[in-house]
């Protein structure tokens, strides 16, 4: 059955829509549906074929099969997992509040393992709002200040564009009377540029915006103190996050495993620490991250020789 005019629009539409939100290239986009990108290109236009023999139902077809894959691998991957209300959570929390009660620039840092990533993921939606949505922006190391902008559009659902002035008019037009609150997540790896770049969302839009990184961060922004001296009067607070203590994760590994002894969750814990060398020495850290992945680890042996022994009961029986 061929789709009716206004069927083909609705997923034309909706197709712009998740091209613009995700920043896909119609390439890519044609690619993955199985269709050529000139057919892709004459269906977004309308110009498709219709009529007796029209293939436009498939394309409809395909199209919203891939975007129904693609929305249910998303909420998969954002899913949080469980979170404990350990001392940076709880900084967090707070640099959350702030975040969406006013608009605002603050900095947070936190030693490697500190678990801040996640505990983002997870506040996130918690914070989110009608008056103030977070968006979560993951900043490569030597990303440029078109990536990093590109990449803000794609959060926010605007136009990704090259084209960073119309970018920001986008996000001007689109978010006109609402507030965004940003966490730009491994910002260590902002240059001058981009920081530069992303204050505007400050000024001009009223937008706040979290630099989170790593230790080293607080020690970036004391370096280039000259040169960014509007972004550096600006920020209103820095926050050095805690890093997970002994006796915190010692009450993680017994709510997760509760019948282990003392000695075994003691050297599970040991096993979860991580060492960084810089220009103070060596210095270890324990990770929230390494000690999950040795719970669980910990966890699927235990199911294994449980699944193990009940096998060889029922071989006897």
């Amino acid at each position: 059955m061929t789709p009716t005019a206004t069927e083909a629009q609705e997923v034309r539409q909706l197709a712009r829509s998740f091209l613009r939100r995700t920043g896909m290239a119609p390439q890519d986009f044609a690619r993955r549906i199985g269709y050529h990108y000139a057919t892709l290109t004459q269906f977004l236009r309308g110009d498709y074929r219709r009529g007796p023999g029209s293939k436009e139902q498939k394309i409809c077809a395909a199209i919203l099969d891939f975007i129904g894959s693609a929305a249910a691998v998303d909420v998969q991957d954002d899913a949080p997992g469980k979170l404990y209300e350990i001392g940076n959570v709880k900084a967090m929390r707070q640099i959350f509040a702030q975040l969406v009660d006013h608009a605002c620039i603050l900095l947070a840092y936190a030693p490697p393992g500190n678990g801040k990533t996640d505990v983002a993921r997870a506040l996130i939606p918690e914070f989110s709002t009608r008056e103030c949505e977070m968006r979560r922006i993951y900043c490569r190391a030597a990303i440029t200040k078109r990536d990093l902008m590109r990449r803000i559009a794609i959060a926010c659902g605007t136009m990704a564009d090259q084209n960073i002035e119309r970018t920001i008019a986008n996000l001007r037009f689109e978010y006109a009377g609402r507030r965004v609150a940003l966490y730009l997540d491994e910002a260590q790896h902002l240059d001058i540029e981009c920081l530069e770049t992303v204050r505007e969302l400050y000024d001009e839009l009223h937008w706040s915006l979290c630099f989170a990184g790593s230790h080293q961060l607080d020690k970036i922004f004391t370096k280039w103190a000259g040169d960014l001296e509007q972004l550096e009067r600006r920020v209103t607070d820095k926050v050095a996050l805690p890093p997970v203590t002994h006796d915190e994760a010692l009450n993680i590994v017994a709510s997760e495993i509760p019948d282990l002894s003392t000695s075994k969750a003691k050297a599970l814990i040991e096993r979860s620490h991580v060492e960084v060398r810089g220009g103070d020495g060596v210095r270890r850290f324990l990770s929230i991250g390494r000690l999950m992945a040795n719970i669980r680890a910990f966890q699927n042996a235990q199911s294994a020789a449980s699944a193990e022994d009940a096998q060889k009961v029922e071989a006897i029986a």
